[in-house]
C-alpha cells in the first residue's frame, strides 16, 4: 500500500513537471502586442513592421503593431511601462526617450521600468549641404563658422547635439534652426534657407544621388554604406559621435524564461533578409544587441549625454 502511495506520489511529481515545462514551452499562445512610440510610416515604424513580420514567423503567434506617437517618442514607453507584464506587449525603446529625452526634462519612467530585450539597429546622421554650396569639406564650414555664423537645419535632438558639441571644439558658430521634421529640414536647405541640414540618410541620400546635395561629413561614429568615401567625424580628429539606436523592451517583471523567448525571436528575426533589406531601406544599420548590453548602453548613455548637454549648455 505504501509502496503504491509513493509510487502515486512520485508519478504526480513528474506529471506536475512536464505540465509547468509545457506551460512554459507554450508561451506564446496569443497575439502580441508591439507599441511604436512614433507615427506611421517613419523609419522607427517601416523598420518595426518589418521586424515584427519576421518575429511572427519565428514565435507562431501574430504581433499587431500599433502605434503611440508624441512628446518626442516618450508616448509610447510611458504606455509600456504601464502595461501587463506578461510578454504580451512589447514596444520600441529608442536612445531618444530612453537616455535623451529623459536627460533633458522630466519623463514618468525609468530604465527600471523596463526589461530590456534587445536593440535591433543604429540610427545615421549626417551634415550635408547644397551641391554648389561655397563649403566643399566640413573644414571650410567649419572656418566659416569660425569667422561667423553658419545656420543649421534639424528636426531636433539628438541631430542638433553634435553641432554644439564641434562649436565648443572648434570655437565656431553653428545655429540651430529647428523644424518639425526631416523633410522640411531639408526642404529649407535646398531654398536655401539655411547652410547646412543634419539629418538621417532617408533625408539626405536621395538629394545626393540627385546632385542637389553634398554630404560633407558623417556625425554617427561610423560611415554610411551609401556614401562610403564621405568621413566621419572621428576620422577627422574631432572626439564627437551621435551614436544612438532602435530597440525593444517589455514591461519590468516579465518572466525570464518568456524573456529569453522575446530575446532569442528578435535575434532570429534580425537575420531575415527582408528585414536586412528593410532598415537599411530607412538608413538605419540592422545590428543586434543582447538585452543586458542594450540596457547597459541606455544607462551609460543617459549619464553621458547629461553630461554633454550640461557642457553646451542646453541644460543646468
Amino acid at each position: 500500500m505504501r509502496y503504491t502511495t509513493l509510487l502515486a506520489a512520485a508519478f504526480a511529481t513528474i506529471s506536475a513537471l512536464a505540465t509547468a515545462g509545457t506551460a512554459q514551452a507554450e508561451f506564446p499562445e496569443k497575439e502580441i502586442t508591439v507599441i511604436v512610440n512614433y507615427g506611421a510610416g517613419g523609419a522607427t515604424d517601416l523598420s518595426t513592421r518589418t521586424l515584427a513580420r519576421a518575429m511572427e514567423k519565428v514565435l507562431n503567434v501574430p504581433l499587431k503593431v500599433v502605434n503611440r506617437p508624441g512628446g518626442a517618442g516618450t508616448v509610447g514607453p510611458t504606455i509600456l511601462a504601464n502595461s501587463p507584464n506578461d510578454g504580451y506587449t512589447i514596444g520600441v525603446t529608442s536612445f531618444s526617450p530612453m537616455a535623451l529625452q529623459p536627460a533633458m526634462r522630466e519623463v514618468p519612467y525609468s530604465l527600471k521600468d523596463f526589461d530590456v530585450i534587445g536593440a535591433t539597429g543604429r540610427y545615421r546622421y549626417g551634415l550635408a549641404v547644397q551641391s554648389d554650396s561655397e563649403f566643399e569639406t566640413i573644414e571650410d564650414l567649419i572656418e566659416a563658422a569660425k569667422a561667423g555664423k553658419v545656420t543649421v537645419s534639424a528636426a531636433g535632438p539628438p541631430n542638433n547635439i553634435a553641432l554644439h558639441q564641434l562649436a565648443g571644439a572648434t570655437g565656431g558658430t553653428f545655429e540651430w534652426i529647428p523644424y518639425s521634421g526631416g523633410n522640411e529640414a531639408i526642404v529649407a536647405l535646398l531654398s536655401g534657407e539655411v547652410d547646412a541640414a543634419a539629418q538621417n540618410p532617408t533625408d539626405i541620400v536621395k538629394h545626393v544621388e540627385s546632385g542637389a546635395l553634398r554630404m560633407l561629413v558623417s556625425m554617427s561614429p561610423v560611415r554610411w554604406f551609401e556614401l562610403p568615401d564621405v568621413p566621419t567625424l572621428l576620422d577627422l580628429g574631432y572626439d564627437i559621435q551621435i551614436d544612438s539606436w532602435a530597440g525593444l523592451s517589455a514591461p519590468a517583471g516579465v518572466e525570464a524564461s518568456r524573456l529569453k523567448v522575446l530575446e532569442d525571436a528578435v535575434s532570429s528575426a534580425m537575420n531575415d533578409s527582408e528585414v536586412q533589406g528593410q532598415f537599411k531601406n530607412v538608413g538605419m544599420d540592422p545590428a543586434f544587441m543582447p538585452g543586458e548590453e542594450y540596457q547597459t548602453f541606455l544607462r551609460d548613455g543617459k549619464e553621458t549625454i547629461a553630461k554633454q548637454l550640461k557642457e553646451i549648455g542646453m541644460i543646468e
